[in-house]
């Protein structure tokens, strides 16, 4: 799986053993080129979000043809948490999730640049493909990482059977029991477009007793809204974008809703530390339209020119 030069210049893959989040879209291969297009420039959408909460250097995006995959620096726990927050924020998407622990290596290729290739990968697809829509499947070495490091996530992971590869290579597969962590699934149901997906805080009380000793700045949201929208925060119109570009909030728990009737609106509930910035990008277009079209081809022409093609 190839990975894109700026992924690459920002994260340098050290450990030899990594957790790698698959998400494949079911069926892609037999769609037709403008839903292909479409569900792309969703999913790519999707993971955006998703990996919000994790720092740059903690993950390296990959592309594939039918979907993204993610490797996970960090620790297991982060994987599963980014897998949830994705699986939550498909909605009615397609999307396939599998998730493994194993070896991964970086790999030049003298036509297609740098990229990831290793056990790690391999398998994570091999359990997306295996994967349904709604359902995260994990692998047996992942839920051992995971009951090292959090042995009360690892309780989440339910058997779910057995499978075996054309090359006759076996599986165990485990899968997010349902009815183990309903107060978790409860603030990860997705919303809207792209639904909300709930940005966790981490750190209260770290968090409190540094802004008991200093002021707190404000946090700041960016907005790259197309065409427009009306933003309104905590239920407070602030304005519309453009020509709205940044607004400045108090840290902590907000709801944010960027309307543009008839369209369905966009939702986010976040918790933003003081001077954090965060960018929200949606465009407000009729799946499969032109200027999707567009976007998605400007997005890939630059991908391929950083790729040296």
């Amino acid at each position: 799986m190839d990975a894109s030069a700026a992924d690459m210049n920002q994260t340098v893959l050290t450990p030899s053993h990594v957790s790698v989040i698959v998400l494949k879209l079911q069926e892609f291969t037999r769609r037709p080129v403008a839903d292909q297009t479409r569900l792309k420039a969703q999913i790519e959408a999707l993971v955006a979000l998703a990996i919000q909460l994790l720092p740059a250097a903690d993950r390296i995006v990959l592309d594939a043809p039918d979907g993204v995959a993610v490797v996970v620096l960090g620790t297991p726990k982060d994987a599963l948490d980014l897998a949830e927050r994705a699986q939550a924020a498909a909605a009615d998407l397609p999307i396939c999730i599998g998730v493994n622990h194993g070896p991964v290596k970086p790999a030049a290729d003298t036509l297609r640049g740098f990229g990831l290739v290793g056990d790690g990968l391999a398998a994570g697809m091999t359990l997306a493909n295996v994967a349904t829509p709604g359902r995260i499947l994990v692998s047996r070495s992942f839920r051992e990482a995971l009951q090292a490091y959090a042995p009360g996530r690892a309780v989440d992971l339910s058997s779910a059977g057995a499978f075996t590869d054309p090359s006759v290579r076996t599986y165990e597969l485990f899968t997010l029991d349902r009815k183990a962590a309903p107060a978790r699934r409860r603030r990860l149901i997705a919303l809207g477009t792209l639904s909300v997906i709930g940005i966790l805080g981490l750190g209260f009380a770290a968090r409190g007793l540094r802004h008991a000793v200093m002021p707190t700045e404000p946090a700041v949201l960016e907005f790259k809204i197309t065409p427009r929208g009306d933003v309104f925060i905590d239920g407070v119109l602030k304005g519309k974008t453009p020509p709205l570009q940044r607004l400045e909030i108090k840290p902590g728990r907000h709801s944010i809703e960027v309307r543009n009737s008839p369209y369905p609106p966009l939702r986010l509930e976040v918790n933003l530390a003081s001077a954090e910035e965060m960018r929200i990008t949606h465009s407000f277009t009729r799946p499969g339209s032109a200027d999707e079209r567009k976007s998605v081809r400007e997005h890939f022409r630059d991908l391929r020119r950083q790729l040296g093609f």
